[in-house]
């Protein structure tokens, strides 16, 4: 009584869980996964339920479809996963082949003494295989910032496939109890963990697809669609935190800011698609420029800029002057309005701000560094653009 009053509870959670997945799945369509782990929490549901009724209703056949739909559960849930890991193909391959053998299985058990004992055993093994398989899927996606949620789902299906082997291999031990029409330990037990595993499963995956969003939502907020570096807010947190941590090292940093020149004329005269193509092969001959520690990022409309960690103001002249280099050898074809201009190409050049922190050198804002960068580079424009200067050196680099 004790198991058949689990199940039904159970089976009765795992149905508003689906019907709660699938309204929010289809009304929410950036939820991805929660479409197929509603279908596992389905087919859980319908399992435990025929289960229960394995006491009013004989036969093994019962048992038979109550623990295919138990594994298809688990299916489901690992296509799930493969849709929220956004894999190429969301077809489970190894839990179709496993709900293969498990159908081949039962039909050699019909004919066996204990059939519902070998199902069980069958099940598990197959159950732990199938939750070993997602937990490594898992595993081979862990990303910064998903960490807990894919953890916690990890840890949960790996001790999930423990329980279900421990549990054939003590049913393979010990066999059929002698007096089964008494509570079962072992199956009452089994009946909580399946419940709490499903439940837990589905909160890990809920918490996944959350995560996923909140990591898209912040990346769309922090990163410029068109160029793939940081936007400006993003880039100043950046500075700010380089600016405390040399104040407490000592360390000298210096900010790059440069524009281009002219860039409004390459607009008006080839159009905003070539404009967006200048724009995007000028950024990656800035990414070129610098080095694995250094930040770039985007200021607003044509102007860009760099932190250089642990250089000092020669040090930047150095990567503003290669920067200046690699941005005049840009070359790039021309579609002149109306006709195909063969001899013509859009050439760049870039005018630079150079601003150095020589470190505890004094209360500084990172505002007050990134103007003085700001001054620097109008300065170096209205000297004649294609140059660079220096605010700390205080030393125009010419053309």
């Amino acid at each position: 009584m004790e198991t058949r009053a689990i199940l039904i509870v159970g089976s009765i959670l795992l149905c508003c869980g689906c019907l709660g997945l699938l309204i929010v799945r289809f009304t929410n369509p950036f939820f991805k996964g929660l479409g197929w782990l509603g279908g596992a929490f389905a087919a859980g549901a319908l399992g435990a339920a025929l289960i229960a009724l394995r006491a009013i209703v004989s036969g093994d056949f019962l048992i038979i479809v109550a623990d295919t739909l138990i594994l298809l559960a688990y299916v489901f849930l690992h296509a799930g996963i493969l849709e929220l890991t956004e894999n190429r193909s969301h077809v489970p391959k190894l839990g179709i082949a496993l709900l293969v053998i498990q159908g081949a299985a039962y039909l050699v058990f019909e004919h066996l003494h204990e059939a519902d004992r070998l199902c069980i055993i069958t099940l598990g093994f197959l159950v732990a295989i199938q939750a070993l398989q997602t937990a490594a899927l898992l595993k081979r996606k862990v990303s910064a910032g998903m960490g807990a949620p894919i953890w916690f789902s990890f840890t949960l299906l790996v001790c999930f496939a423990a329980f279900n082997l421990f549990r054939s291999v003590l049913l393979i031990a010990l066999g059929t109890p002698k007096q089964p029409q008494l509570a079962n330990p072992l199956e009452v037990g089994s009946a909580i963990v399946f419940l709490g595993v499903g439940l837990g499963l589905g909160f890990g995956v809920f918490w996944i697809t959350s995560g996923q969003i909140r990591l898209k939502l912040e990346q769309l907020a922090n990163i410029d669609p068109l160029t793939g570096i940081y936007n400006r807010r993003p880039f100043i947190e950046i500075c700010e935190q380089e600016l405390f941590k040399s104040g407490s090292t000592g360390e000298a940093f210096s900010l790059i800011m440069f524009d281009l020149d002219h860039f409004k004329q390459i607009n008006d005269r080839h159009g905003h698609a070539a404009g967006d193509e200048v724009l995007c092969a000028v950024v990656e001959k800035l990414r070129n420029s610098v080095r694995n520690i250094d930040t770039v990022g985007r200021w607003g409309g044509e102007e860009f800029v760099a932190l250089l960690p642990r250089a000092d103001s020669n040090a930047a002249l150095i990567v503003a002057q290669r920067l200046r280099y690699h941005v005049e050898s840009i070359t790039i074809a021309t579609r002149q309005r109306g006709e195909i201009d063969g001899k013509k190409a859009i050439t760049v050049t870039i005018s630079i701000g150079v601003a150095t922190y020589a470190g505890q050198n004094g209360t500084v804002d990172i505002n007050d560094l990134l103007h003085q960068c700001d001054t620097a580079m109008y300065q170096a424009k209205a000297e004649g653009r294609n140059r660079i200067v220096s605010i700390d050196a205080q030393y125009v680099l010419p053309l």
